[in-house]
């Protein structure tokens, strides 16, 4: 879940919760939970199957989510685009 801080960080928290609920054995990354090292939000991505971009207010203005979301971009990785 690519969001920006502090914009998205509620709602995607909400996201994953929902999704977590209705599936079995689904992983979902949010970095509040799951970053061990913002250095290796390519690596995240690169081992993610697809990408949910919350676009919040500000979102295109963190160079982290630029990385986030250029990488997906680069590796084809299906998008899911949801906007505040």
């Amino acid at each position: 879940l690519s969001h920006k801080h502090p914009t998205g960080q509620e709602q995607c928290a909400s996201i994953r919760s929902q999704l977590l609920e209705r599936t079995n054995g689904l992983q979902i990354f949010l970095d509040v939970y799951d970053l061990d090292d913002v250095t290796r939000l390519e690596e995240y991505i690169e081992a993610s199957m697809c990408v949910l971009i919350f676009m919040s207010r500000g979102y295109f203005s963190s160079k982290a989510c630029l990385t986030e979301a250029r990488r997906a971009l680069e590796l084809h990785k299906p998008l899911i685009i949801v906007h505040e």
